[in-house]
């Protein structure tokens, strides 16, 4: 199906951020499996296959400056955005491409410890996706790790049809020289005179919410999300078949929460999977037993198992830093969760411990409140608030030095822009991620930069200073 002239042109995606692309939360995703992840005080290359505007990339630039970051796009406006956030930042340590994936496997790139494809490996042609196999095949170290996040079945297969009406108001109804806005509230209108007439639109739950999401999210993620000329959603075993012809075997979830089975899985089905041998088709199962309609997988080439109690001395020597005001901390699901868990005092303490500067699992530990509680009870929990964004695993303390003069630059970069050009991340120094404020919040950290400096401003927003904003 063809796209009318304009939305196609107009095919770009939000200037999103994504910290599950990090190489510090792929260090904790793959520790906590007892995986050996990449060093991540060594020198290493990571590439972002399809990396939209680059926010991600870039951010993590100034997060890692020792490490070497490269990324393609097959937009010219997201590579030239990408290239001119990188000056404006002074960001020596990235490089972007203008390829499409059929041309990366032929470009002389180093070998790579990470490449990360968010949203991308379930967008693109079959044809195109063999090209990306054949990109990691040629320049994945081994023992290097792949992020690969996409749309899943059987949990999309309810969508499909709502994909095909987008497609069908695109391609028959949509005036050709309609803007994306345009096209995506005509869309939206035409498939709610469908639904009125009853059938499949009212007897799937799920699709109501998509099209609340696609009003809220906009029209350039929801173009991109359901009018795109490719969307495949894929079987986990599909995408584990396919990598597989590159090395690659199934090493964790990425998001820190999905690791933790007692608050993902119902009983019946973790007792499934328990009996369940083959990893393939346990992931598969997985999906089933959750209706997963997006799974964010790791993939590892040679994965290298750690030794006997490191597993548990890493752990314990990971610090943690609590993400928000210690009195703004949200009452989402996860931070019940917690509570049920441990208790509400040694909830309240975990949060105390980790709200000034970083702290180590084994210290916190040591607090009389969670004395006695199981060292991977609260790791857990932990990842549960680190996937909420209460918490961040932190950086070792030389990298948090290391990187403050280039996460500086990167933000100042943004402040000088406002949020005005859709970039609104601040980097973290503390943890090598970054958060998102509103274009106000901007306008006023910087302002109070210009009038009364960072010392000031840090004394006055306590929080800044912690993560390692200012």
């Amino acid at each position: 199906m063809s796209l009318p002239r304009t939305a196609a042109n107009e095919l770009v995606y939000t200037h999103g951020y994504y910290e599950i692309l990090s190489p510090g939360t792929i260090a904790a995703a793959l520790e906590s499996r007892g995986l050996r992840a990449p060093d991540l005080q060594a020198p290493l290359c990571c590439f972002e296959l399809g990396m939209g505007f680059g926010v991600s990339l870039l951010a993590h630039a100034a997060a890692f400056p020792h490490m070497r970051f490269f990324g393609n796009d097959f937009n010219p406006a997201h590579v030239a955005y990408a290239r001119g956030l990188a000056r404006d930042a002074g960001l020596t340590n990235v490089e972007v491409f203008e390829d499409g994936f059929d041309a990366l496997p032929e470009r002389d790139l180093p070998p790579m410890d990470c490449i990360a494809m968010h949203g991308v490996y379930a967008w693109v042609s079959p044809a195109l996706r063999r090209s990306i196999v054949r990109f990691i095949e040629r320049r994945l170290k081994p023992g290097g790790v792949v992020f690969v996040s996409y749309n899943a079945l059987p949990g999309w297969a309810p969508l499909l049809p709502l994909r095909e009406l987008f497609h069908l108001h695109a391609e028959r109804v949509a005036a050709q020289d309609a803007d994306a806005a345009t096209q995506l509230q005509g869309a939206l209108d035409f498939i709610q005179g469908v639904a009125a007439c009853g059938g499949y639109l009212p007897a799937h739950p799920a699709v109501a919410g998509r099209l609340d999401h696609a009003r809220v999210a906009g029209p350039h993620y929801a173009l991109h999300e359901y009018v795109g000329p490719d969307s495949h959603p894929l079987y986990f075993h599909q995408v584990a078949g396919e990598l597989a012809g590159a090395g690659l075997e199934f090493a964790a979830p990425a998001l820190l929460a999905e690791q933790v089975d007692a608050a993902c899985l119902p009983a019946g089905l973790a007792a499934l999977l328990a009996t369940t041998a083959d990893p393939v088709l346990r992931e598969t199962l997985r999906d089933y037993g959750l209706n997963r309609s997006f799974r964010r997988d790791l993939f590892v080439r040679g994965a290298e198992p750690l030794a006997a109690g490191e597993q548990e001395a890493r752990m314990a020597d990971r610090a943690w830093i609590l993400a928000v005001p210690r009195d703004e901390v949200p009452d989402g699901a996860a931070l019940r969760l917690v509570s049920q868990w441990l208790g509400e005092a040694a909830c309240g303490a975990l949060l105390d411990a980790v709200g000034g500067a970083p702290v180590r699992l084994g210290d916190v530990l040591l607090r009389p409140e969670l004395a006695g509680l199981p060292a991977r009870t609260v790791h857990d929990a932990l990842m549960l608030l680190a996937s909420s964004n209460v918490v961040m695993p932190a950086l070792p303390a030389a990298l948090r030095d290391a990187a403050r003069a280039s996460v500086a630059r990167f933000n100042a970069a943004v402040l000088e822009r406002g949020g005005t050009d859709g970039t609104r991340h601040l980097v973290c120094a503390t943890s090598g991620l970054a958060t998102e404020w509103t274009p106000v919040t901007l306008q006023q950290i910087r302002n109070a930069l210009q009038h009364d400096g960072p010392a000031a401003t840090v004394q006055r927003a306590p929080l800044l200073g912690r993560l390692g904003v200012l």
